[in-house]
């Protein structure tokens, strides 16, 4: 399955496209790991919190790789399983800031305080969670990275374990970060990784990545994802929107806007806007009603 996808996108990375057509021109697309998980999704009520959660641009000191890349490729000490070197993020912060900018009612974790330890005191109290950071398998198993802590309460390493654990009520898990959508496969279960950790913990829909994804552009895709969720679209057509936005303003390829893919319930969710975007929407309104009246006063004159 790795190697199919690995191939697809090497693939996609090689090839031009100008004017192809794509699936998503017609169709809204989700996915399922299950027929008896959809049921399940599906037949979920709305979370009554009001609270999201946006966490992202962990505290990470290693530069020895490219800024570009949320990149799910790790170096591994052999002997330290944990010893691991990572790139800082260099957009994620102006992505957490850029959604916050557009909802209401989040409670923000950047920096040292995108910590597992906070993470898991925040996600069971949260409708939205939006995790901007760096996650990849090691031998078969996804690991999401926070924060370091200085308390020793929680490694930085949060497993499939602990996330069943997390007693979540959520009407949306984002993992904006690497590969958050592969996983061992199972012949009976399918994938098994964090979608179906998440859906275990109590999640009713989650967006994962099946690549690694491109730090500067999945940072302008998460905006527009939910510029199109705080207008009230379902989770399919907010996505479908996204990515059609992102054919027309940055680029066709593929491998840039198709990682992304939408799991479990897939209607709209309740988001809050903040004054500043309400603001925005009500002034283009009286604009319009302006211009009406102006163009209808002036033909009123001439006649």
């Amino acid at each position: 399955m790795r190697r199919l996808i690995n191939y697809v996108r090497l693939l996609l990375i090689s090839r031009d496209f100008p004017d192809k057509k794509f699936l998503l021109d017609e169709y809204r697309i989700s996915y399922t790991p299950s027929a008896s998980i959809y049921k399940i999704q599906t037949s979920e009520t709305e979370a009554n919190h009001k609270q999201n959660l946006l966490i992202g641009d962990p505290s990470i000191s290693n530069v020895e790789y490219s800024l570009s890349v949320r990149s799910g490729l790790i170096d591994l000490n052999s002997s330290t399983s944990r010893n691991i070197l990572l790139s800082p993020l260099e957009y994620s912060k102006d992505e957490i800031e850029s959604i916050d900018g557009l909802v209401a009612n989040n409670m923000i974790l950047t920096s040292q305080e995108a910590t597992e330890s906070r993470f898991k005191q925040y996600a069971p109290l949260s409708n939205v969670i939006h995790i901007s950071t760096h996650s990849f398998l090691l031998k078969d198993q996804p690991l999401i990275i926070f924060s370091p802590q200085k308390d020793g309460q929680d490694d930085g390493f949060l497993e499939l374990g602990e996330i069943v654990q997390l007693n979540l009520s959520s009407d949306l898990v984002v993992l904006s970060s690497c590969r958050s959508g592969l996983g061992k496969i199972d012949a009976s279960e399918g994938i098994l990784g964090m979608q179906k950790a998440f859906f275990d913990a109590g999640a009713n829909s989650i967006v994962v990545s099946l690549w690694d994804v491109n730090d500067k552009y999945t940072s302008y895709f998460m905006k527009d994802f939910y510029k199109h969720l705080a207008e009230s679209k379902s989770k399919s057509e907010a996505l479908r929107e996204d990515k059609k936005d992102f054919i027309k303003n940055y680029s066709a390829n593929p491998y840039y806007w198709s990682a992304f893919v939408l799991s479990g319930n897939p209607t709209s969710l309740k988001l809050e806007q903040t004054s500043s975007f309400s603001m925005m929407y009500f002034l283009m309104i009286i604009l319009l009603g302006v211009g009406m009246y102006y163009l209808f006063t002036k033909r009123l004159l001439k006649n």
